[in-house]
């Protein structure tokens, strides 16, 4: 049956104005169900303007499906979204949010952390790839709702390249902290593993050669738990099996893409921290044109402490006129940690074993440390405060009185 002409005052309306309006559908569904309005419609509602404006939306790579449907003759859109919504059926949702914090990621590494955008390796092929293909990852994941982010995750990049020159720039943090080493690289498809702990099984995907620190999905479990934590990422102490739930996968990247980008992870000499500078377990205080943030994180590294908590602490000068000196150096260090029913003191010279120096050319500091309280009967870490002593000008040359920073209250 063939469709009607428009009729009516809308037909004399200019096409231009239609494509317009075509252009603000918010799926596919609509726009092809205004196509068999009539014949005018349907012609419009092929227009690319049209087809631009959702592939746009769904971030799709038009570059490779065209390349898919012919290497000579550039398709239609439509044809081209028709083609990436049958390649992908119902993964259509999951490629979108993916690509999209892919993306992202991409564009801030390259302007950020040029060294993690190198080491970030080509993705796997899609399903019935000529390429090794997404399929593969199917022996180690099931094919569950919940774990299509994952899927199209390693189908846009595989992980981390391994290249000795890529493993300080783990896409998922760093830290030094006493000269030990952790940087948490995204694990490519050929080492991905799933390991027993316990009644639970876990596919670890991302990992520190030095440390044994890693992110694992949990991809099977007691019944009674499925629930609660199947498919969900978590950070994991082997000896001890406390862990950091960290969601499913999808909610798990995105947000931390979005934490990348919008800056809560300082990076320094293109190495993301891997303790946030904002958010829960941060505090931030500003005194004399310094600002001093903390940030605290349980670790569930393998190490002989059940428990142990690493400290990120920066200070930056943001105003030098506020601050009245060229210089200020770091003196002494202060603290009260808080115990669960009790508190102790802590004092000492300088931070890790240096006497850093604030100045125009130096103006930001950074340093890690850790607190255990594994020797403290037992006794579980609430929070921690204090504060720092600074020498205006240099330790050997003061061009004022002491001052000091605080630490605030940082559970």
């Amino acid at each position: 049956m063939s469709l009607p002409k428009a009729q009516g005052p809308i037909a004399k309306l200019p096409a231009e104005l239609f494509v317009l309006i075509f252009e603000r559908l918010l799926d596919a569904r609509s726009i092809c169900e205004c196509s068999q309005v009539c014949k005018s419609w349907q012609v419009l509602t092929s227009h690319d303007a049209v087809w631009s404006t959702l592939l746009t939306k769904h971030c799709v790579d038009t570059r490779t499906e065209s390349r898919l449907i012919s290497e000579t003759h550039p398709p239609r859109l439509k044809q081209v979204y028709a083609h990436w919504y049958q390649r992908y059926g119902g993964f259509i949702d999951s490629y979108t949010r993916i690509r999209r914090s892919v993306l992202r990621l991409e564009s801030w590494a390259q302007h950020n952390c040029p060294p993690l955008l190198l080491s970030l390796a080509p993705g796997l092929g899609w399903m019935g790839s000529e390429s090794i293909p997404v399929r593969e990852l199917l022996s180690v994941v099931t094919d569950s709702p919940d774990m299509r982010d994952f899927l199209i995750a390693y189908h846009l990049h595989d992980g981390q390249r391994r290249q000795r020159r890529f493993l300080e720039y783990g896409l998922f943090g760093s830290y030094d902290c006493y000269g030990e080493v952790c940087s948490l690289s995204w694990l490519s498809s050929r080492m991905l593993q799933v390991i027993a702990m316990g009644q639970f099984k876990l596919l670890v995907f991302a990992w520190c050669h030095t440390s044994r620190n890693y992110l694992g999905i949990v991809v099977d479990c007691p019944s009674a738990h499925s629930s609660q934590i199947l498919h969900h990422v978590v950070q994991l102490q082997p000896q001890s099996y406390r862990f950091i739930d960290k969601g499913l996968f999808g909610d798990f990247f995105t947000t931390y893409i979005q934490d990348l980008v919008s800056g809560r992870y300082d990076v320094h000499n293109d190495v993301i921290s891997m303790l946030p500078n904002s958010g829960p377990h941060t505090g931030t205080s500003i005194s004399r044109g310094i600002r001093t943030t903390v940030s605290v994180m349980f670790c569930p590294d393998e190490t002989p402490a059940f428990r142990v908590y690493r400290y990120q602490i920066s200070f930056e000068v943001l105003d030098f006129a506020a601050l009245g000196f060229a210089s200020a150096q770091l003196k002494s260090r202060h603290w009260l940690i808080h115990y669960q029913e009790r508190q102790t003191e802590s004092s000492g010279h300088g931070v890790v074993g240096e006497f850093p120096i604030l100045s125009e050319e130096s103006p930001y500091y950074r340093y890690c440390s850790r607190i255990t309280d594994d020797e403290l009967e037992d006794l579980m870490l609430v929070a921690f405060e204090g504060y720092f002593t600074m020498v205006p000008g240099t330790l050997e040359d003061p061009a004022g009185p002491d001052f000091t920073l605080a630490v605030p209250y940082t559970e």
